[in-house]
């Protein structure tokens, strides 16, 4: 099993784009998948059909675990951790309930997990502790637009510990020829500093900015591609 954490600093970047669009390409290729909603306003799930309650409210109101958070559909999991907002307090204390639901998992079979994070997620969350127990194997990608650059870079060094692969894209690039030679050029400065194992330029693209998964077969290289860096551990820079 491998987990891939879709990572940011800001809002509106693009993380649910991608673990939804890393998540049904991993599944095409045959792959069990699951991919962990831990957005605050759980936007991925509501796109993917999933209205029902979640993994937080599921353990308060003491219904069996998984029961209902968690949906199949061919081989294609989704597992939903908040059913509102407010429900993000009460991880914590709840966090022994969590710990042991989401063990769970790994009699599924699951081969990757995507998880699509809240802003600022930390490595000390609840649901990461709990998914460090079930495999080694955790690569991280760090979206940003230019401006959020070095709040990202000093963000991706907290998890340094707890990743074994990083990836930085800076999305939604606007595709005019002076804003994408200001980005290659910063994604080569970075990318030669080592910080990273891929850098990417990613302009934007109204195809996959309006991305929907379900009976969508629109496929984007340039995420493909770093999707195919992700599961075969290469570095690379794609500008």
């Amino acid at each position: 099993m491998e987990i891939i954490y879709v990572l940011g600093v800001k809002g509106g970047i693009g993380k649910t784009t991608y673990s939804l669009y890393f998540a049904k390409r991993l599944s095409f290729m045959g792959n069990k998948v699951l991919y962990l909603d831990h957005d605050y306003l759980s936007f991925g799930s509501l796109v993917l059909g999933h209205h029902d309650i979640g993994l937080v409210e599921e353990i308060e109101n003491r219904l069996p675990a998984l029961s209902r958070s968690l949906i199949n559909s061919d081989n294609f999991y989704m597992l939903k951790l908040l059913s509102d907002p407010i429900d993000f307090n009460k991880i914590y204390s709840l966090g022994d309930e969590i710990m042991e639901a989401m063990e769970k998992l790994s009699d599924l079979g699951i081969q990757y997990i995507i998880l699509d994070s809240s802003v600022g997620l930390m490595p000390d969350d609840i649901i990461v502790k709990s998914l460090e127990k079930l495999s080694l194997v955790r690569k991280s990608v760090y979206l940003s637009d230019i401006p959020s650059l070095n709040s990202t870079i000093k963000y991706s060094q907290l998890w340094r510990d707890a990743v074994n692969y990083k990836a930085l894209a800076i999305n939604m690039v606007p595709p005019i020829p002076e804003d994408m030679d200001e980005a290659r050029s910063i994604a080569k400065s970075i990318y030669q500093s080592e910080k990273f194992n891929m850098v990417a330029v990613i302009p934007f693209d109204e195809k996959i900015y309006n991305y929907k998964p379900i009976n969508n077969n629109y496929v984007y290289e340039r995420l493909d591609s770093i999707l195919h860096n992700l599961i075969n551990n290469t570095n690379d820079l794609i500008i």
